[in-house]
């Protein structure tokens, strides 16, 4: 099975070599795909030569204005013709040999759409590693996040990509709301167990992870992310799975071919 990686780049010069060299050294890796958010770091000439110097395994594209990092993503799955798909934030690193149980996986169980990867913090602040619950809400986060998912490419398209919706452009969330949605629909695989290597997750101040951290670790919620905000994300992952429900329907039919329809009119 072919396998593309996309990273999705906005004013990640800093840390993109990283992200790229992690990548490369995946056997599985067929293609790597650079999506370009419209930086205004030196993000794009930085990419611009990594492609230069892997013009065999890297492709670019600078999208015209900053759209967030889920149409990037989006954008980069569909320019893939890869059979599986993984997402790798550009401030992440692959540890080594990554891929290969999930690309397995893939090949022995097919009803799998999405595999994840553990998340392996590195430089996490004294505040959240030495809480007694974080092993606990971390494993949230391995569930919720969109750095460390592998997916078969037809099922992320089913599901309509990352939601790309103006909401989650504010506050986050996306990669979350996809998550929930494909638990609640299909069977996710997780490869959380110790012994296999993971997605190591550069902390930073203002990471996404902190207000999921905050919020369950010292129930600290961030103001702007009020009750209806919430029930807007719900909706949205809702709508994931009435998509998905709908395609059940439509490929599990006892029989296929044509069905002529008469229609009566007033």
């Amino acid at each position: 099975m072919k396998t593309d990686i996309v990273i999705p780049c906005y004013n990640c010069a800093s840390t993109l070599q990283r992200a790229v060299e992690s990548c490369l050294k995946q056997p599985e890796l067929n293609r790597l795909w650079l999506i370009d958010d419209a930086s205004t770091d030196e993000t794009w000439p930085l990419i611009q030569t990594l492609r230069q110097n892997h013009s065999e395994r890297i492709s670019s594209c600078r999208l015209p204005e900053n759209g967030g990092v889920a149409r990037a993503r989006n954008w980069g799955a569909l320019q893939s013709n890869a059979d599986i798909v993984a997402f790798l934030d550009a401030d992440d690193a692959y540890q080594e040999n990554a891929l290969s149980a999930a690309v397995m996986s893939f090949a022995k169980f097919d009803y799998l759409g999405l595999i994840r990867l553990r998340l392996i913090p590195i430089g996490l602040p004294e505040r959240y590693a030495n809480h007694p619950n974080l092993a606990k809400v971390w494993q949230i986060l391995n569930m919720t996040g969109g750095g460390n998912t592998i997916f078969r490419r037809n099922f992320l398209l089913a599901c309509g990509g990352f939601p790309q919706d103006e909401l989650f452009r504010h506050f986050g969330g996306e990669d979350g709301a996809l998550g929930i949605a494909t638990v609640n629909s299909s069977v996710v695989g997780t490869l959380f167990d110790d012994k296999e290597p993971g997605v190591l997750h550069y902390c930073r101040k203002g990471m996404h992870a902190e207000r999921l951290l905050d919020a369950h670790l010292f129930h600290t919620h961030h103001p702007d992310i009020t009750s209806d905000r919430i029930t807007q994300a719900e909706h949205i992952t809702e709508t994931i799975n009435a998509r998905l429900a709908s395609l059940k329907k439509i490929l599990n039919v006892a029989q296929c071919g044509t069905m002529p329809i008469q229609v009566e009119r007033e």
